[in-house]
């Protein structure tokens, strides 16, 4: 490092032994400990700098924006952030400034278009544009390589596309995306139109699982078995139900797959049999009988009629509502 001559000045990085209340624009001068020499002085340019390398040409450049204006400064510290982006009370306590003076600077950034403001926080328009491209090539390579699928689960697409970012960044991408018809939906992102395309295998499997599981009613067989009975692969039919599953065709109690229309008709015929004479209410050996099945799929479902509001358990029977 070049030694500075009596009267030079450079940019540099002091790092304290210990904390100090400082902030952007503070004077400062350095002593040695013993004798006590005045070695120099200076102004903080950035209270709380990070790591980067400062000896490049874009850290000589940072140090030239944060020696600049606010609007410089607040921008350089808004972009190291990264899609976390900075608060307003944030900004204000590293900029030195009052927290309606970092709101103006914050506003004056967006007109620019320089940052953009979600909620409480601006973040570098650039991040968010290169963010927002990110999410639509991930969305479509997930169609790509899953065509049966409807969309790339949101959670999954968040933390691929923005990480440790707060929740209301990622919901903003979303958001504007959706309007501006890039994207669409919302537990699953898809491209607008995308509907999950069937070979002609997958659509006989389809079929031929839909029968499988409709027509075994209260007793559906597990999917190993119905993927023999239906002749299809394994691999197919573990795809194929994960399709009609999303679809609500078949619904997941438990560990068994029921056809929605068979729930659906259970539902009525329960309801019905409230009126019947001597029937106050339903208990497990009962409905057994009733319906011809085992304990294995009789707890399922009447614990599905008690989540649908049809029934409510009272003690070892249920009440029908």
């Amino acid at each position: 490092m070049a030694e500075l001559e009596a009267g030079q000045s450079a940019y540099a990085r002091v790092r304290l032994e210990g904390d100090a209340v400082l902030t952007r624009g503070d004077r400062f001068i350095l002593r040695s400990y013993s004798p006590s020499v005045t070695i120099g002085g200076g102004r903080i340019l950035d209270p709380t700098p990070g790591r980067s390398p400062i000896r490049t040409a874009a850290g000589a450049a940072r140090f030239r924006r944060l020696d600049g204006a606010d609007r410089d400064a607040a921008l350089a510290f808004i972009e190291d952030r990264g899609l976390a982006g900075a608060t307003f009370p944030e900004l204000a306590r590293r900029l030195g400034v009052p927290a309606t003076r970092a709101r103006e600077i914050a506003a004056e950034l967006s007109a620019s278009k320089a940052v953009v403001p979600v909620g409480d926080r601006a973040v570098a328009a650039p991040l968010v544009a290169a963010a927002r491209d990110r999410l639509v090539a991930a969305v479509r390579e997930h169609h790509r390589t899953m065509p049966l699928s409807e969309g790339l689960p949101r959670e999954e697409a968040r933390e691929r596309v923005t990480g440790s970012a707060p929740a209301t960044v990622f919901a903003h991408i979303v958001s504007a995306l959706v309007d501006e018809r890039r994207l669409a939906g919302r537990d699953r992102l898809a491209l607008p139109g995308q509907t999950p395309t069937l070979t002609s295998e997958e659509t006989d499997a389809q079929a031929a699982l839909e029968r499988i599981f409709r027509e075994a009613g209260l007793a559906p067989p597990d999917l190993a078995a119905a993927a023999v009975g239906a002749s299809v692969a394994p691999a197919v039919a573990d795809r194929i139900c994960g399709l009609l599953l999303r679809r609500a065709v078949l619904v997941k109690l438990d560990t068994l797959l029921f056809h929605s229309d068979t729930l659906a008709q259970l539902k009525r015929e329960v309801v019905a049999s409230k009126g019947e004479v001597g029937a106050p209410g339903v208990d497990v050996a009962g409905f057994k009988a009733r319906y011809g099945i085992t304990r294995k799929y009789a707890i399922p479902l009447l614990e599905w009629l008690d989540r649908e509001r049809v029934t409510r358990r009272v003690g070892n029977a249920r009440v029908i509502l």
